[in-house]
């Protein structure tokens, strides 16, 4: 040990960059979508599907987007759009509850059928 302390490793003085809110907001879109994939794959959704595919990314583009409203720069090309479905559906929900006071949807019952019960339960609707 030539002086004292010269055997001390310098820390550096600058911390190394630690993600971005929008990078961290990029992995998490892409975590989430993996994971929702993964649980529709096993659900037995076609996920190879084309316009699956292009369905799924739309999602994963709005909830990038949703996420862009907390950054620094939160201007994104979807809020626009997203701000615009939004009111559809707000509108399609207001139409669909009005059409439903006007005209409520009663369940048909047929009490003359008869059910068998020593079927096997399926949900092969080829029986119908």
């Amino acid at each position: 040990m030539k002086e004292k302390g010269s055997n001390i490793i310098p820390f550096p003085n600058k911390m190394p960059n630690k993600f971005t809110k929008e990078s961290y907001d990029l992995e998490t879109v892409h975590h989430v979508v993996n994971v929702v994939l993964e649980e529709l794959e096993d659900l037995g959704y076609d996920i190879e599907d084309d316009q699956f595919k292009r369905d799924i990314s739309v999602v994963a583009n709005m909830m990038y987007a949703s996420f862009a409203r907390d950054h620094d720069y939160n201007k994104h090309v979807f809020h626009f759009i997203m701000d615009e479905c939004h009111k559809m559906i707000v509108a399609a929900k207001v139409f669909a509850d009005a059409a439903l006071e006007k005209m409520p949807i009663e369940p048909h019952v047929d009490d003359d059928v008869e059910i068998e019960y020593d079927e096997d339960p399926s949900n092969d609707n080829n029986r119908l």
